[in-house]
């Protein structure tokens, strides 16, 4: 990895304004193999490590989904269930529970929203196309049905939320890829996903993207290039454009490959979508957009610093890891894989990531050197709440 910062300057002239008619474009596919080492206190002044309690009624899947930090609390998907924490780790509640019945879900809840008014938790099951709500110590509350497969979900305003249609395809019209649903599930707005003739659209493994920014939502559709910025009814206006360069052509091609033998289906990767960009996630400061993104089966952490406008990864060569190397603690590398919240840069690592790379790589501080031996390799994972600077 070159280790030399690299600028790219944009013909975008002297202002980089967003209006409806132009996004700023983005040249990930022209840098993609440019990394830094970037210190984290360049964009933060503290990191907490928190060591989530493992027992019975909390084992993780082996990813986190999603985080929501509200009151001290700690909200936490891993595609299974809710958890709820408090900000030093300990286990409060499971909300929810498996199963068929009033208030039970079946499918994994890969989002999930806090409705800070009623102080209400809203998850969505997709097999049985309802969305279901619960209290904050995970007693059920109402639930209602919906007539699509709900997916990714955010908030637009106090009392609406887009939801992702993940059983959106391009060859039914009216090609709906999200909702705009009021707090009783009832439909505001649909958005019509802009088709262009010719255009094959693969069969895609990446999710949709849902994220706020400075009080708003932005969104990317899997199969789009652009982000855009949601109004209150889901109007959608351009935001930025990521230029794929000569990784684009590989962007209709499937992520997998689906095969019938004695009318029995099976599925596995593809191996022409090896070259393939897709997004796992975004998130934004003033300062810089953060793309979480997998690519060469790798997953890598790339950034677009707005005030530069330049795009380059990041890379902690001390670790062999993406992200920003942290010089506060001499810790693991730090990036958003999981989103900012409340002005913290959140990230985890697993039990046995985190004791597996202290192992004769740098100089921990002493109380990562503590958490590191106190953890066993099937515990919970570790968060890292990064503090931003104002």
């Amino acid at each position: 990895m070159k280790k030399n910062k690299i600028f790219i300057t944009l013909l975008l002239g002297c202002s980089v304004l967003i209006n409806a008619q132009e996004a700023i474009r983005i040249p990930m596919g022209q840098n993609i193999g440019k990394s830094e080492k970037i210190p984290v206190s360049k964009i933060a002044e503290s990191i907490r490590f928190i060591p989530l309690e493992t027992n019975k009624n909390c084992l993780f899947d082996t990813n986190i989904s999603k985080i929501e930090i509200f009151e001290e609390t700690l909200f936490i998907s891993d595609y299974n269930y809710i958890f709820r924490y408090d900000l030093n780790g300990s286990f409060l509640k499971r909300i929810g529970k498996k199963g068929r019945g009033p208030g039970e879900y079946m499918h994994g809840s890969q989002s999930f929203l806090i409705d800070r008014a009623h102080r209400h938790i809203i998850v969505y099951d997709m097999n049985s196309k309802r969305i279901i709500k619960y209290d904050f110590e995970g007693n059920f509350v109402d639930e209602e049905k919906i007539n699509f497969l709900p997916g990714p979900i955010e908030w637009v305003s106090e009392n609406n939320f887009a939801v992702f249609n993940m059983g959106f395809t391009y060859e039914q019209e009216p090609w709906c890829d999200f909702y705009i649903l009021n707090l009783k599930a009832r439909t505001v707005q649909k958005n019509k996903f802009n088709k262009h003739p010719g255009n094959r659209y693969g069969l895609n493994v990446y999710p949709a993207i849902f994220y706020r920014f400075m009080g708003k939502t932005r969104y990317k559709n899997p199969h789009e290039n652009t982000i855009y910025e949601l109004d209150e009814k889901g109007k959608t206006t351009p935001v930025y454009y990521l230029d794929y360069g000569k990784y684009e052509k590989y962007s209709d091609v499937d992520d997998f490959e689906i095969q019938v033998k004695n009318n029995v289906g099976t599925n596995r990767a593809n191996p022409e979508s090896f070259e393939k960009i897709g997004l796992l996630g975004l998130s934004e400061t003033e300062d810089y957009l953060f793309i979480y993104y997998g690519h060469q089966e790798q997953r890598k952490a790339g950034v677009f610093d707005k005030r530069e406008n330049t795009f380059y990864n990041l890379f902690d060569s001390d670790f062999d890891l993406f992200g920003f190397q942290d010089d506060l603690y001499n810790g693991l590398p730090v990036f958003p894989k999981v989103g900012i919240n409340d002005r913290f840069l959140i990230t985890s690592y697993t039990a046995m990531e985190f004791k597996e790379f202290f192992k004769g790589k740098g100089k921990p501080e002493s109380n990562l050197k503590k958490i590191s031996s106190d953890l066993d390799e099937n515990n919970n994972p570790v968060l890292m709440l990064v503090k931003l600077k104002e």
